[in-house]
Parts: structure tokens; sequence; C-alpha cells
């Protein structure tokens, strides 16, 4: 990206920032001197919260998860065992460090704390329908991934297709092949020429589509489509996987998934078209069993690479001979 355009997306996300940074604090009451009508700052709750869940932990435990600086940390838990929340114990491993556990008191307040805490995030959502629901947990996974390196990597589950999926499918395949591997525009026309056909001779016996998803994100997907020009063979077509997500199994997952519907539904074999510079992916394929059996020189949307075909027999062999039109094999 030019340097200018960098500087100008720098210069629209930290207004969003501060912009959303201050409705949040506001909508949640942030900046009350008390935390949701209680007797304790955010500051001190934050404190309870990780005393209850870590029973035994350190000072220093609660400064690495709060970011608070050693003196206020101190501070603080001075503060809560002054009142009865906080009990402290020297510790058998580190005579220098104290462990720290709640009271009857600090279990008390903390219960207090969570329900309150509950009831306000209840309260935020109650006007939003299912699918809004859905769409803000999202956001909010994909905020918390982006900025936490550390953040827990959330399960992955494996759908079946949904209305508006395709559209998905379409749009971040052109988008991510041209930003991640510079393929022209004649890529979003390659992808655009498979929707129509996938759609109007959609069956569900034979075809299908899976999305794999991390929350509400979609992450991957993969598809299965029946072949006119040779009926007993199936292609799996748009086999893509986010690149935060590609190692972790997720494609894998994804072909595993696929070829064992081909199996049930009984084909023969499957084959598909893919490009030779698409390393990770072909190792994926070679895995499975897959080999190349056509190479074209030359490729429509990367000059620097030739199209492959692919092809995966279930079974030891076809039933009958068949004559086949290279062309009737979508590509």
């Amino acid at each position: 990206m030019p340097t200018q355009a960098l500087r100008q997306s720098e210069n629209y996300l930290v207004t969003h920032f501060r912009q959303f940074n201050r409705f949040y604090t506001s909508l949640i009451g942030t900046l009350s001197r008390s935390y949701f009508g209680t007797p304790y700052s955010l500051q001190e709750a934050r404190v309870i919260f990780e005393v209850a869940n870590r029973q035994g932990c350190t000072a220093r435990d609660i400064q690495l998860h709060s970011s608070f600086d050693q003196g206020y940390v101190s501070r603080l838990i001075e503060r809560l065992s002054r009142v009865g929340l906080i009990r402290r114990m020297r510790s058998a491993d580190d005579g220098r460090a104290q462990n720290l556990f709640l009271t009857s008191k600090g279990k008390r307040a903390f219960n207090l704390l969570n329900e309150r805490a509950n009831s306000q995030a209840r309260k935020l959502a109650a006007g939003l329908s299912e699918d809004q629901m859905v769409q803000l947990c999202g956001a909010l996974g994909i905020v918390r991934r982006l900025l936490d390196s550390e953040a827990p990597a959330e399960p992955i589950r494996i759908r079946e297709q949904r209305v508006g999926d395709l559209g998905w499918v379409f749009y971040r395949q052109a988008k991510a092949y041209r930003d991640e591997f510079a393929y022209n525009p004649a890529f979003e026309f390659h992808v655009c020429e498979g929707l129509l056909p996938y759609l109007k001779k959609y069956q569900r016996k034979k075809d299908r589509l899976w999305m794999a998803m991390a929350g509400a994100q979609p992450v991957g997907f993969i598809a299965v489509h029946h072949v006119t020009g040779r009926p007993r063979w199936a292609q799996l077509r748009w086999f893509f996987v986010e690149r935060d997500f590609r190692s972790r199994g997720v494609g894998s997952r994804l072909l595993k998934r696929a070829l064992a519907f081909c199996k049930r539904a009984g084909y023969e074999g499957v084959f598909l078209w893919t490009v030779n510079d698409l390393d990770s992916a072909r190792r994926l394929y070679q895995k499975a069993g897959f080999q190349v059996t056509k190479e074209l020189e030359g490729c429509a949307w990367a000059s620097w690479a030739r199209e492959q075909r692919w092809d995966l027999r279930i079974h030891e062999k076809e039933t009958r001979p068949m004559r086949v039109t290279p062309d009737s094999w979508y590509r």
C-alpha cells in the first residue's frame, strides 16, 4: 500500500478508535466513581475478578493480566484486604510473595458484580434480533483476535450452505487471491463463471457447500459439484482458507468433509482445477491421494503459473467406459 494511502488509513482508524472508546466507556459506565452501583471502583472490581478466577494468585499475576503498574496493584490489594474482601497468605514457593484468596465477603462482592455485569450485557442486547446478536459476537471476536496476540483460539465449526454463502465465497476468493497472490481481474471472472452452473444445476444428493466458521466469521469453504459431462465424477470447487487460519487444520477438515460426502454420494472419482503455485493446497491434495492428470500452458489470471487438473479415484474402476468431452469439465 502506498505510504500516503497507508497514512490516511491509519488516521481513519485512530479517529474511529477514539470515537468508539468514548461511546463504549460511556455506554458501560466505566468512568463512574462506583462500578455497577457498588462501593468498588472499576479497578477494584478487576482485582476482585482476577482473585475469584485465579484463587491463590499473586500481585504479580494480577499485574500481568490487568496491565496495572506494580505500586497501583499493591494499593488496590491493601484496600480490599482492609475492607475484608481479600485474605493474604505467604507463598510456600516464594517467601517474598503472598497468595491471594477471596473471603466470604469477597465472594459475595464478586457474585454481585458478576450478576450486575451479566444483567447489563443482557440489557444492551435486549433489542437485538438473533441475527444481530450473531453479527455482534462475530465482530467482537474479530476485534479480539486482531488486537490480542494471546487471545485463545476460537473453535472452528463446519456447517452446510446457507442463503448468501455463495456471495461470500465469490467476494473472498476474488479479493484474497488479488491481495495475496496478485492475480489479475480475470480470476474474478473465472470464479463468477462457476457460480451460475452450481446454482442452476444444484442437486442436494450430488452437490454441497461447506463453510468453516470461527464464531460468526467465515474462515474457509469448499464445494462439491456434479459434472454433466462426467456423471459419476464430482468436481471440488472454491477451496479456500483465510490466511490466519491455515495453520489450524481447517483446510484438512474441509477437504475430508467434502471427500466423505463424495463417497456417500456414490461418486467414483473427484477432480479439481488449481494453479501450480498454490503450495499449501497442493500438499493437501497429495496427502489425500490426488494426482496431476493434466497441465495447461499459461494461466489467464497469473502469467507466471500453470493451470493443473488433479484427479482422485474413489473406487478402483468405473463400471463402464465413458467418452468424455474435456470442454464440458468446469474449470
